[in-house]
């Protein structure tokens, strides 16, 4: 008969196993990078009404198109808007369109009057619609995934009508506070995808602007 010990490595591997500490396992996937979006055509948007004159997808294929959702009570969306204002600026004569989409939070009437207000103090300037009950919010990112965590999302549209850079909630901004380090990243990698789209070199003064 061989001596029970010899069980002892085996036993303390088992243990090693089950006592793994949670944090210390490999994360899942974010909910909210939207990386499975990438490349597929663009939903079909369908927003309350225009408050600005309408801009239908048919009249904007071959445009590269920026769409932002954003609400009143956001400090996300008030950090974000001046930036898509200064890139709606920086590439208008790219023929960039930027839309801002308002979805009240909750879902509700709200007057077209308020929205532009509420726009024009947080320096956006651009096409603004209003997503009252969240249609298109549910077809672009909502439907079907109950494990997204923002409303306050991002999609970058190419000129075939492809989604080409997904912004998955929170603010965006170029900053140099190391404490919007992530904020600036992810405004920078929507200027690459912008300069790629319309065939700027990085580098050039177009790119650098602020």
């Amino acid at each position: 008969m061989k001596p029970r010990f010899v069980l002892l490595p085996a036993l303390l591997a088992l243990l090693a196993t089950v006592a793994v500490p949670a944090d210390s396992r490999t994360p899942g996937p974010d909910p909210d990078a939207g990386d499975e979006l990438l490349g597929k055509p663009a939903p079909d948007w369908a927003f309350t009404r225009w408050i600005t004159p309408g801009l239908s997808q048919e009249k904007l294929r071959g445009k590269v198109v920026l769409l932002r959702w954003w609400t009143t009570g956001c400090h996300f969306c008030e950090a974000t808007l001046p930036e898509i204002e200064t890139l709606r600026k920086r590439y208008a004569d790219d023929g960039l369109v930027t839309i801002g989409v308002f979805h009240p939070k909750p879902p509700r009437a709200v007057r077209n009057a308020e929205v532009k207000r509420a726009a024009v103090e947080r320096g956006f300037h651009g096409p603004l619609a209003i997503d009252q009950e969240w249609e298109t919010l549910s077809r672009y990112w909502l439907a079907g995934h109950p494990e997204r965590n923002w409303t306050s999302v991002s999609f970058l549209i190419d000129r075939d009508g492809n989604i080409a850079w997904v912004h998955g909630g929170g603010e965006y901004h170029r900053n140099d506070d190391p404490k919007h380090a992530r904020c600036d990243t992810q405004a920078r990698e929507l200027e690459a995808k912008l300069d790629e789209l319309f065939g700027h070199e990085r580098g050039t003064e177009t790119s650098l602007a602020r």
